[in-house]
């Protein structure tokens, strides 16, 4: 979980007046806030549509074309991630009216210009720290979901369950290799336990076959990436957007010999082509219903055959420069 108190926060001032805006930055500044500074609404929603990654917005009302209150609804009508930011309103307006208008296009709490200094910080204090919080629950509930619906599909499958976790952990290793931060590396490896959770919807039979499939079953067992896309796309939430990728792009080949929709090169999401590796890594590593294990020096000359043709040649070449770290997941697992 990250730590609150080492967090940084970006807020969002909106105001028409340069010197209420510079003394915001300053203030805001001397608290180890990041702030972005805008002189009015239509600048603030594009600036939104192209960075969201703000936690809370400082917002004026009485400003020239777009007040304060349109920007705010618009804000919250928004169907994107921005519509969850908190707006306070900073406004020379203390009627209740006023205020009560505030509230109803979607605004948290108001401040009246010129404002205290500490109550300002205060409140900005208590609305990050609730923000903050929510969205760890968020998290959480998300973390809690994949590992139910993770374990939901190793039941149904008499695949060992560690396949998951493995390819988990090689998937995020792939990641980091490739240069995604820490916590989206994070993200891909909780996510990437739900690669095949489309096969609860493949019968038994087919599934847990010891022997190799018919073209007529193979067909079947293909829908298995459009039905995890379908599972994973309904709730909404972030973590699951990611799963529903994986679970759609992870057969696609570099070729475009893969499925559901034989895609080529870098039209295959990257995850798609991180958690392809990750997946046939440890497919053939490990015993499966169908076949045996096979031996590490045959996996890997397997890997580095397939490079430009089943694989992503940039995650081939840095597997080749990184086995051990692989193995170390391997045996650990």
């Amino acid at each position: 979980m990250t730590d609150l108190k080492k967090s940084t926060f970006h807020i969002l001032c909106v105001d028409d007046t340069l010197t209420n805006l510079k003394l915001l930055e300053n203030v805001l500044g001397k608290q180890g806030y990041k702030t972005t500074l805008v002189k009015d609404g239509s600048e603030a929603l594009k600036f939104l549509q192209n960075d969201s990654a703000v936690d809370l917005i400082l917002l004026d009302i009485m400003m020239p074309k777009i007040d304060g209150y349109q920007v705010c609804s618009a804000i919250k009508k928004s169907k994107t991630d921005i519509s969850k930011i908190p707006i306070i309103f900073l406004t020379a307006v203390s009627d209740i009216k006023g205020v009560e208008k505030g509230f109803e296009v979607g605004g948290v709490d108001y401040i009246t210009k010129p404002f205290n200094k500490s109550e300002l910080l205060a409140r900005i204090k208590t609305h990050l720290s609730l923000k903050f919080y929510q969205d760890q629950e968020v998290e959480n509930i998300q973390k809690e979901l994949v590992f139910m619906m993770g374990t939901l599909a190793d039941k149904h499958s008499e695949e060992t369950g560690l396949h998951v976790r493995r390819v988990s952990e090689y998937s995020k290793l792939i990641a980091l290799l490739l240069g995604f931060d820490t916590h989206h590396a994070e993200l891909i490896r909780l996510a990437s336990a739900l690669h095949d959770i489309g096969k609860v919807t493949i019968p038994d039979n087919i599934l847990n076959k010891s022997a190799k499939l018919d073209d007529s079953e193979f067909e079947i067992m293909k829908l298995h990436a459009q039905s995890g896309f379908d599972i994973l796309k309904s709730p909404k939430l972030p973590l699951f957007d990611i799963a529903a990728t994986i679970a759609y792009y992870h057969h696609e080949k570099w070729d475009g010999s893969g499925y559901p929709r034989g895609l080529k090169g870098k039209d295959i999401h990257i995850l798609g082509r991180i958690v392809a590796f990750a997946d046939v890594f440890d497919a053939l590593s490990h015993k499966r219903a169908y076949k045996d294990a096979w031996k590490l020096d045959d996996v890997f000359s397997f890997m580095r055959s397939k490079r430009g043709t089943h694989f992503d040649p940039e995650i081939v070449d840095l597997f080749s420069d990184n086995v051990g770290l692989f193995l170390d997941i391997k045996e650990k697992f």
